[in-house]
């Protein structure tokens, strides 16, 4: 029997979404009689095995294969990927050099304008150490009215977007950034309703399969925090108010998304869709969340599948 590791936990501030996720999946595979054995990455990066602290080298001594649970910061970026391909390591989920790109989130603004996906207007920050706050928030001002979207230039799953709908607000972000040496990006605020559209590789007899648009609500004004993002203050509304035409528009695009950044097993594109129905790319996550009040389940469940039908569906194409 295929021993499957579920790698979760992490060393980012996505920790607890990633244990949620990591338990679901283990819970699944269990379910659908596959052999899961638990991979805690605990904060300080050390990996434990069945409990026993060991390295990753000798991983391949306990699983054949990976399903990384972990999400952020050395988790979505390419980093554990690289990894687990220098101990030649099977895992599910994306290469290295797609989840690198697609944590970038001016790069993957940059690629989905080659696709003729519109995404909102924006303003690259790289702190240097010699800017000013006034500098950089007129910069922010002079390129695009309030309100404003404010969010690391890497990040998974919208954690630690900022609004400011005010001059003092966008200051008091800019500083904290240029403070702390974070790049971020400073992107206009598109009215509109937030969706998230899952796609998986080769399910129900489809080769790239969309699941149903779900529409996400927040009711944060300020801060979108870790605990929204993974459902506990958000909540996802199957369709939501989208139209039969928005919803068919929407789904080709999360495809469209998928195949061209290289995505594999399964991934989700999130748009805000604007008052003239028109769809604006915001990010593509190439882990999403697996929580039980996920976008991903919601919409899974929506069409008949069971997380133990997708996890199973996945581990047998390896």
């Amino acid at each position: 029997m295929q021993r499957i590791g579920i790698l979760r936990g992490g060393v980012s501030s996505e920790y607890d979404i990633s244990l949620k996720t990591g338990a679901n999946v283990q819970r699944a595979l269990y379910d659908a009689g596959l052999e899961a054995i638990d991979m805690l990455l605990d904060k300080d990066g050390v990996l434990h095995i069945k409990g026993i602290p060991t390295g990753l080298e000798d991983a391949k001594n306990h699983v054949d294969l990976v399903w990384n649970a972990l999400h952020g910061e050395f988790g979505e970026d390419g980093q554990i990927q690289a990894l687990l391909d220098i101990n030649a390591i099977p895992y599910t989920g994306a290469s290295s050099q797609v989840a690198e790109l697609a944590f970038d989130k001016q790069r993957a603004k940059e690629h989905a304008k080659k696709l003729g996906i519109d995404t909102p207007t924006s303003v690259l920050i790289i702190p240097e150490g010699n800017e000013s706050v006034s500098e950089v928030t007129q910069k922010i001002y002079k390129t695009m009215a309030p309100p404003w979207v404010l969010k690391p230039l890497s990040g998974g799953g919208s954690v630690h977007t900022h609004f400011a709908f005010t001059p003092l607000e966008l200051s008091q972000f800019v500083d904290e950034s240029i403070s702390e040496g974070v790049p971020f990006i400073a992107e206009q605020y598109i009215q509109g309703r937030e969706a998230a559209v899952g796609v998986i590789d080769d399910f129900r007899n489809q080769e790239t399969y969309a699941l149903p648009v779900v529409e996400v609500h927040s009711s944060s004004r300020g801060t979108l925090t870790h605990e929204m993002r993974a459902g506990e203050q958000e909540y996802t509304k199957l369709h939501g108010g989208f139209s039969t035409d928005e919803r068919g528009v929407l789904a080709e695009l999360a495809k469209k998304l998928h195949t061209h950044f290289g995505a594999k097993d399964y991934s989700q594109s999130e748009f805000i869709v604007d008052s003239r129905g028109k769809p604006w790319f915001i990010e593509l996550d190439t882990h999403p969340h697996l929580t039980n009040n996920s976008p991903f389940l919601t919409a899974l469940n929506a069409v008949g599948a069971s997380l133990q039908e997708f996890v199973k569906s996945v581990v047998e194409k390896k």
